[in-house]
């Protein structure tokens, strides 16, 4: 015979539990980096619980370079509660990891569509970069309203 639990009990216990889903998995051991672990063949880029296996190439590294620059980019400007300043903030860094990218590409790439189509990120972004700076400078962050 199964022991019955009451109906508020087990709502708060999958409650619970649905809520601390999300930390738990974001928690990375301590023996880990949060960014990359060098392993036999490749190397391991680790977001959390979720790790990539990839091929230790100059290019591959290049790529997790700027990625990780991206994300210390937009870390070090923190949220204003602005979303309009916010945006081009965050978006600023985002278009910057991209040219960074593209550079990548042409650096390492051989592909002739592939670096056509780099080229132009680098063109098309450096513009956004251009227009973002332009509109910050003009827009200080407002006070967020609650």
């Amino acid at each position: 015979m199964t022991p019955k639990i009451p109906l508020r009990l087990a709502a708060a216990s999958a409650l619970t539990v649905l809520l601390a889903a999300p930390a738990l998995a974001q928690q990375t051991p301590a023996h880990q980096s949060p960014a990359m672990q060098h392993g036999q063949g490749g190397m391991e880029h680790s977001q959390g619980s979720i790790q990539h296996k990839m091929p230790e190439t100059p290019a591959s590294q290049a790529y997790m370079e700027s990625m990780d620059k991206m994300n210390r980019d937009m870390m070090a400007s923190p949220m204003t509660g602005d979303a309009d300043h916010d945006f081009a903030s965050m978006m600023r860094a985002h278009h910057q990891s991209a040219v960074d990218m593209a550079k990548v590409q042409l650096r390492y790439g051989k592909d002739p569509e592939m670096r056509k189509l780099a080229e132009k990120i680098i063109e098309d972004q450096n513009r956004e970069i251009q227009q973002f700076d332009r509109w910050l400078e003009r827009h200080p962050p407002q006070q967020a309203a609650r």
